[in-house]
């Protein structure tokens, strides 16, 4: 039995995902700004960083959601 509801899982994975897209968005700008001269590779590998474990959490929770489903 899993320690958390289907809701829960859903609302979570909605959120996550919106972050996601987000971080993806300005990784995207960060390379566009850093094309232009400044130095943003600390930033742009942190915000890699963060897309790898929001991915992973993602998929987590899907696991998640198929043992309540």
């Amino acid at each position: 039995m899993s320690r958390y509801e289907l809701t829960e899982l859903l609302s979570a994975k909605k959120s996550l995902e919106s972050t996601l897209r987000k971080i993806e968005q300005a990784v995207l700008s960060l390379e566009e700004k850093q094309k232009g001269g400044k130095n943003l590779k600390s930033q742009i590998t942190l915000s890699k960083d963060r897309i790898k474990a929001l991915t992973l959490a993602i998929e987590l929770i899907n696991v998640e959601i198929k043992k309540v489903s």
